[in-house]
């Protein structure tokens, strides 16, 4: 077995896809400072598995993956290939050249590759066992290595020539199978456990198959004595059964006229049934007149209590004419009085315009003082004339009144016969009448004695007429 190439993409400085031949014989890199010799050497330890940055120059693993330059963009994957030549057969894998990849991405996705297959490092590492191949073996030697092959200490000297003499494969197995006796011992204290805890259970288990097996026996002597007392109980029901046929039998021959009776009941409920449809619809109408009827008398209760205010506005109108009408009868006796005084004024005036016309010749100085009181009194004449102008006009205002009265009557008369076309209840004529005094003045004018007439009182009889 020998190597044959390494291949890298974007493993630290190489960028581009790089394929290095390892030919026969002894292969040398040289080159300058800075120009990535080393990045080779941690190449391959980096695929070999090496899982410490620190090993390979780095903070960090993804230190390892190309970060770009002032002419290339950074990538996001690195990938190592070592290839093998296998033609002896030293790997234990049937095939004559092996490539073993490793493959990390920017996210931290860590990839290694058999031949190209996804596998596992520990698979890798198992197969590099006893090659002297490994991250930890001496296949790269460094300056430190060096230090530690010459170093005093016993431990150092003793781990590198174990791994060159390929005893590090024989440890490793060694720790893998102690690791595995440990975990083979808790397994079996946890089995001791598990043991002595189904034991209790077992002795439970054996308790309980006892009640068990004693239930069964007298599950079984329940099922006897219920098989008994079900034979029992289907002799009863012969018995019973050969009774309900003989009733049957007698149902039958009922069954006629049992159905006919059922028939005539059917009929007589649908008769029943037609009565109670024409009955609900007589209902319904009376309900609705009954309705009509509620309405109508609300409305008439209505108008009546119109009525009534009109007659209560009517009366207390008929009241203000009947004061109007005693102030105008007094104003009026009291025109009369004075109208008669003014007569007798006046008879008196003209008996002492006699006497002075029959003195006139004799007495001519004292006929302009006649005439002075005849002035006078004919001033006073004429005031009470005016006076009695101002109850005419007053008289003309009652008969306005009267009239406004005249016509509420007749509007309350006929709102009544309305009322009493459409009620049951006693209905209210409303009579008025004018009541003239018969007595006239004895005294006065003519026209005094008609405006006090007109001024009587208009009079307002309510009677009772049964509707």
């Amino acid at each position: 077995m020998r190597l044959s190439r390494l291949e890298l993409s974007g493993f630290k400085s190489f960028a581009g896809s790089v394929e290095l031949p390892f030919d026969q014989g002894v292969t040398a890199i040289v080159g300058p400072n800075g120009c990535g010799k080393s990045n080779i050497s941690d190449a391959v330890r980096w695929v070999l598995g090496e899982q410490s940055p620190r090993l390979l120059r780095g903070g960090k693993m993804e230190d390892v993956i190309f970060q770009g330059s002032t002419g290339r963009r950074p990538v996001n994957v690195a990938e190592v290939s070592l290839v093998f030549d296998n033609s002896d057969g030293t790997l234990p894998i049937a095939y004559q050249e092996v490539v073993v990849t490793r493959r990390l991405s920017r996210s931290g996705q860590s990839d290694y590759l058999l031949n190209r297959s996804p596998v596992r490092l520990r698979d890798i590492q198992d197969m590099l066992r006893g090659t002297g191949l490994g991250a930890d073996a001496g296949v790269v030697m460094e300056a430190k290595m060096i230090e530690a092959l010459l170093s005093e200490k016993a431990e150092e000297r003793r781990a590198l020539f174990e791994e060159a003499a390929g005893i590090g494969l024989y440890r490793d197995r060694k720790k893998s199978t102690e690791r595995r006796l440990e975990e083979t011992a808790a397994d079996l204290a946890r089995l001791e456990d598990l043991i002595a805890e189904v034991q209790t259970q077992v002795r439970s288990l054996a308790r309980q198959r006892g009640r068990a097996e004693r239930y069964g026996k007298m599950v079984e002597e329940r099922f006897g004595i219920a098989m008994t007392l079900v034979r029992r109980e289907i002799e009863d029901f012969d018995l019973t059964l050969g009774s309900l046929g003989v009733r049957a039998r007698e149902l039958a021959d009922a069954l006629p006229a049992a159905r006919a009776r059922l028939s005539d009941a059917e009929q007589q409920r649908e008769a029943r049934v037609q009565a109670r449809h024409t009955a609900e619809a007589r209902r319904t109408e009376v309900e609705r007149r009954l309705g009509d009827a509620k309405l109508e008398v609300g409305r008439l209760e209505s108008d009546v209590a119109l009525a009534v205010e009109r007659l209560s506005n009517a009366a207390q109108r008929r009241q203000t004419a009947a004061e109007e009408r005693a102030q105008a009868e007094q104003r009026a006796a009291r025109a009369m009085r004075e109208h008669e005084a003014a007569d007798v004024e006046r008879a008196a005036a003209e008996r002492d315009l006699a006497a002075v016309q029959g003195e006139l010749s004799a007495r001519t100085g004292d006929e302009n003082d006649v005439r002075g009181r005849l002035t006078a009194e004919r001033t006073a004449v004429r005031e009470l004339e005016e006076a009695l102008q101002r109850r005419a006009d007053s008289s003309r205002a009652l008969e306005l009144e009267g009239a406004s009265l005249d016509r509420e009557r007749s509007e309350l008369r006929q709102d009544g016969h309305r009322q009493c076309r459409w009620s049951s209840a006693p209905c209210i004529r409303v009579r008025f009448m004018v009541t003239h005094d018969a007595a006239r003045p004895q005294e006065g004018s003519a026209e005094a004695g008609r405006l006090v007439g007109k001024a009587r009182p208009r009079v307002i009889v309510i009677e009772n007429v049964p509707g």
